[in-house]
């Protein structure tokens, strides 16, 4: 993911070019590219001596080895159309439930997940009913009470 400075068009497709030339030449293949949009950043970004307030995100998800990773991310420091560049490892194999249009038409009480998470907090909420707080005051009365 990154953050790339407000710019025209034309040269947010170089810096893309330029990170895609860089990912190609270390021995990676880029998988998607996704445009976020461009919005305001969640604080005031200070990168290369300017202070940006609005920014274009980007999500790459890309392959590179690991020896790669470093040179690739000093590289996206380096580059000064790029405000914030994070790199992160993306779980292989991430098991998704299955999901079929039927079940996402359900009302939400009739849901299985949403079942399952008031299963748990009433849990919770049995398990806190439970407890009693008793308070070790040394004393035969209760001072605060009338």
């Amino acid at each position: 993911m990154f953050a790339v400075q407000v710019l025209p068009r034309p040269e947010i497709t170089q810096c893309l070019k330029r990170t895609a030339s860089k990912i190609f030449e270390s021995g990676g293949f880029i998988r998607r590219i996704d445009y976020l949009g461009t919005a305001y950043t969640p604080w005031k970004i200070s990168s290369h001596d300017a202070i940006h307030k609005q920014a274009s995100y980007f999500i790459v998800e890309f392959d590179v080895p690991s020896s790669a990773v470093d040179p690739f991310n000093n590289y996206l420091s380096r580059d000064i159309d790029i405000i914030k560049p994070s790199i992160f490892k993306v779980p292989e194999n991430i098991p998704q439930p299955a999901c079929t249009l039927h079940e996402e038409l359900k009302p939400p009480a009739y849901r299985f997940e949403v079942k399952e998470m008031g299963a748990i907090g009433k849990g919770k909420r049995e398990k806190e009913a439970r407890k009693k707080v008793q308070f070790n005051t040394g004393l035969d009365y209760k001072p605060f009470q009338r």
